[in-house]
């Protein structure tokens, strides 16, 4: 057998996932393998429990207006001449909400999607292959145990019910962890979160850990320099976990709680320290979400990204929404990590971006 080929970047040692290599490397071959079980498992998953399979457009003539996310442009040119740009999807939402508005109740699909400026290796592929499912008259609790299914269905249907990741045995088959942001932030930062709501308290927080602040910081990079430093490396120790309970302002697309309108309807799932999925309780009010993209577009505007207009059609869909929905999109790339024992995403996609390029 030939010995695979070891093409360092960073501080990632990364396998390469090419023909050659799954002609070549056993183990590769088995990755790949079970890749195409775990597809063939969800979709087994989500046809029992009576989710109808979507399709959406990939190419979009509008894009959406996450601050954080660059979608990767492509222009289409008709034989007259004409040229339009259009821009490969970072998750296909908007689409399948517009479906949510003719009425399907439980919808779901598996498809790939693409961002650009993403690191290529370790955890992350410009092209990726995710998940989304959503459900009408739906909450959060619900979602969460969609995701416990999935995986534990699975998980049994290719025997790997407990699986190791970062040195750590996780058994899926047990109860997974529920915690707030707030409890988060008590346990790991020794912080009161409803007092660093208020983004000059956060930032004097910041800057009191030895983090650098700048006048420019966004309410969200300065959370997201506490939680990825101090709190989301000790995920690790949680196995399994739900982390619920967002602060308001890094939630466009969401509901806020009923019980205290400061924290969004909002989870994301974390399984030996990994980030898997995001979850919201939808948003519905159209006037309320255009309000919020519009928030969003000026931010974007301020960084010096690109500005796209704004989907009204998506924004009028959302008004034709009868019951509050509840949906998540999960990384599929990911989840294959975990129960495949791969040691990075490029072992887990054929002919990823960073493979491709040492061709």
């Amino acid at each position: 057998m030939n010995s695979p080929l070891f093409i360092r970047r960073g501080f990632y040692l990364k396998i390469m996932s090419t023909w050659r290599e799954l002609k070549n490397n056993d183990r590769l071959k088995r990755v790949y393998q079970r890749r195409l079980d775990i597809i063939r498992h969800i979709r087994d998953f989500f046809e029992s429990k009576d989710f109808l399979e979507v399709d959406t457009p990939i190419a979009l003539r509008l894009a959406g207006q996450e601050t954080n996310l660059t979608p990767v442009p492509v222009d289409f040119h008709h034989p007259d001449g004409r040229v339009r740009k259009f821009y490969l999807q970072t998750s296909p939402e908007y689409g399948m909400k517009k479906l949510l508005a003719v009425g399907f109740e439980r919808i779901w699909q598996m498809c790939k999607s693409f961002r650009d400026q993403e690191d290529w290796g370790g955890l992350h592929n410009p092209e990726f292959t995710m998940i989304e499912w959503y459900r009408l008259e739906a909450d959060l609790d619900e979602i969460m145990s969609d995701c416990e299914n999935l995986f534990r269905f699975v998980a049994q249907k290719i025997d790997q019910n407990i699986i190791e990741y970062r040195e750590r045995q996780i058994d899926l088959s047990k109860p997974w962890a529920k915690m707030s942001m707030k409890e988060l932030w008590a346990k790991y930062a020794k912080a009161d979160l409803d007092q660093m709501l208020d983004k000059n308290n956060l930032a004097e927080f910041v800057h009191a850990q030895g983090y650098s602040v700048s006048p420019t910081d966004s309410y969200e990079e300065l959370f997201f320099t506490i939680f990825l430093n101090l709190i989301e490396p000790r995920l690790v120790e949680l196995g399994a976990v739900f982390v619920y309970d967002y602060p308001a302002q890094m939630c466009s697309l969401s509901r806020l709680c009923l019980d205290d309108a400061r924290y969004a309807q909002r989870f994301e799932l974390y399984i030996g320290g990994l980030e898997i999925a995001n979850a919201f309780g939808e948003l519905t009010d159209k006037t309320e979400q255009k309000k919020r993209l519009v928030k969003d577009r000026l931010k974007r505007q301020s960084d010096g990204r690109t500005v796209y207009d704004l989907d009204e059609d998506f924004i009028e869909a959302l008004g034709e929404i009868k019951s509050a929905p509840a949906g998540i999109a999960l990384g599929v790339d990911r989840m294959v990590l975990l129960l495949s024992g791969a040691k990075n995403i490029n072992e887990v996609i054929f002919q990823s971006v960073a493979n491709q390029l040492e061709l």
